[in-house]
């Protein structure tokens, strides 16, 4: 399937496919309540707006057949925490697929533009962060050459989650 960098018109696609997605892996796991005030930080359309139109992230999406989203990537270049290795790293934000698409290699071929899209912009590393209890997500990064490197806390809906810190090098072909 095609990847090609989203285009900042295409905010409400990208906020409705967050969002579903978003929920469908971690609702279960969450409170209602907190999960709401997540959602309302982070995936509402003028957040996703904002975020097409900053320099500092590329959103990469990958189309099925019927044009619909399949999956979508955030790269973000920002200061790294010290833990991260190599000179120019630069953080893989986000990368969702829909359930519809998992399974199906969709989430390999999206990494794969990632790391091409990184090397190309003279990125050495990649690096994010991962929730402790997200375990398939975290075996999908270790698969994709991802290693732990330290721990961190992300703000979710107000209550703090502890998130693993992984990377990976890139190497430049």
């Amino acid at each position: 399937m095609p990847v090609r960098t989203a285009h900042p018109t295409e905010a409400q696609a990208y906020t409705d496919f967050a969002r579903a997605t978003f929920i469908a892996t971690y609702a279960a796991d969450n409170s209602p309540a907190v999960l709401a005030r997540h959602l309302e930080r982070a995936f509402t359309v003028a957040q996703q707006q904002a975020d097409l139109l900053d320099p500092a992230r590329t959103t990469l999406v990958m189309e099925a057949p019927d044009a619909n989203w399949a999956g979508f990537a955030v790269l973000r270049t920002h200061q790294a925490p010290a833990k991260v290795p190599g000179g120019n790293p630069v953080e893989l934000e986000r990368i969702y697929v829909g359930a519809a698409w998992q399974g199906r290699g969709t989430g390999h071929q999206l990494m794969d533009a990632c790391v091409e899209r990184a090397a190309a912009n003279g990125h050495d590393a990649l690096w994010l962060g991962v929730w402790t209890e997200n375990h398939r997500a975290r075996r999908f990064y270790q698969k994709e050459g991802f290693v732990e490197v330290g721990k961190h806390q992300f703000d979710f809906g107000g209550e703090l989650q502890d998130d693993i810190l992984m990377a990976r090098q890139i190497i430049s072909r």
